[in-house]
């Protein structure tokens, strides 16, 4: 079995934990807070990618950036890179339609841009179309015309 096909699906199960910067409230110091992003549903998922899409950049190109380039990158597509993240963070439907918005905003001012730029990528390597694609193949072989000697 490949070593990194079984990395990426304990990774997968595991969510990515991403840092935030905690509120001070009346200048108490605070432990930083960490937000987990998990596997996405079919439905976040097929949001996620048309939200991606809308940036116009490929994986392959945000993956060879340097440092100064992804936060250059963050700072042109902020506000996608931030609801790509939000995708993740709220899955469901209804609750994506009541807070993406505002936890895109939150992940704006809360998250510095280098780990928001990093869990994008993250979020793209766990993008896995492939059951869907099996899906699709097997669906073609099937010829419902076709009768079935099976009982």
């Amino acid at each position: 079995m490949n070593m990194e096909a079984t990395a990426s699906e304990l990774l997968l199960d595991l969510g990515v934990s991403v840092p935030v910067r905690p509120l001070r409230f009346l200048s108490r110091k605070r432990k930083p807070r960490r937000i987990v992003l998990r596997r996405p549903y079919i439905g976040t998922l097929m949001r996620l990618i048309r939200e991606y899409r809308k940036i116009g950049v490929t994986y392959e190109d945000i993956k060879a950036y340097n440092y100064d380039q992804m936060l250059d990158f963050v700072v042109e597509h902020g506000e996608q890179v931030s609801e790509v993240v939000a995708c993740t963070i709220v899955r469901g439907y209804f609750l994506y339609k009541l807070f993406h918005k505002i936890v895109a905003w939150w992940l704006r001012w809360r998250v510095h841009p280098s780990f928001l730029g990093e869990a994008m990528i993250q979020i793209m390597m766990m993008v896995d179309t492939t059951p869907f694609q099996n899906t699709i193949r097997s669906a073609e072989k099937m010829n419902l015309m076709k009768p079935r000697m099976s009982h």
